[in-house]
């Protein structure tokens, strides 16, 4: 394997996982876990499970609501922006119903790495050519998608190191062409931390996260559309890699 693409590699492993200690952060521990990004349908039922669960240890009926609504899987896109001391990145996600992926990761406006999960195998964007390396299922070397519905699956409505979190109403206001919820969620043991939430009045889907965090800001926007995602052609094996490479 040319030392570009080992670069490329490299550089997608740190940013995806990166990437997901910021989602831990920014959605898991401030929303609260134990839901599931999805697509409200006619008909569409309440994950009782998981709003009974809510009720135990939120008791909100209006964020309860949403928890459960929140419940059913479906197709969504997600844009998360972030500015740190290394600059401004974005990650552009979406997920489709049948469990298939894709995460685009940019640095100061440049495209870092470009991923596809399809059918359980693992896609990788090659730039210097633009096809895309093909990684076994059981290669411990391919990088990985933020996969937000197995990361809210985990939560149970408290913190990183088990701390029961707060969820304060602040009141209704406009989320684009909507009328959403905004929630504060406050952690006990991180006083510097600031965390919000907003989901719409009409369908109780989330629409937006914010964070900050010495410094550090995360602003989190979800869209609810038909997605597709396809096999990514051309592909190409990856060369063998010695250990010592």
């Amino acid at each position: 394997m040319g030392s570009i693409t080992k670069e490329v590699l490299k550089v997608m492993r740190n940013l995806s996982n990166s990437a997901k200690l910021l989602l831990l952060a920014a959605v898991v521990i401030f929303v609260g876990g134990g839901v599931y990004l999805a697509t409200k349908d006619e008909g569409t039922s309440v994950n009782k499970e998981l709003q009974s669960k809510c009720t135990t240890e939120v008791n909100d009926e209006t964020f309860c609501k949403f928890v459960g609504i929140f419940g059913n899987a479906g197709d969504y896109k997600v844009n998360i922006n972030t500015n740190d001391q290394s600059g401004a990145s974005v990650i552009e996600l979406a997920s489709d119903r049948q469990g298939n992926s894709s995460m685009v990761v940019k640095k100061d406006g440049q495209e870092q790495g470009s991923i596809i999960v399809f059918n359980g195998v693992t896609y990788l964007k090659d730039s210097t050519d633009g096809q895309w390396f093909k990684f076994s299922s059981t290669d411990a070397n391919k990088p990985e998608v933020l996969d937000l519905k197995k990361e809210f699956a985990k939560g149970d409505f408290k913190g990183d190191a088990g701390q029961t979190l707060q969820y304060k109403k602040i009141g209704t206001e406009a989320c684009g062409n909507l009328t959403c919820f905004k929630y504060q969620v406050i952690d006990p043991q991180k006083p510097n931390e600031e965390g919000f939430v907003w989901f719409d009045t009409k369908d109780y889907l989330l629409r937006r996260v914010t964070a900050k965090s010495d410094g550090n800001t995360t602003d989190m926007n979800l869209t609810y559309t038909n997605v597709s995602i396809s096999e990514p052609s051309p592909t190409k094996d990856l060369p063998s890699v010695s250990p010592s490479q």
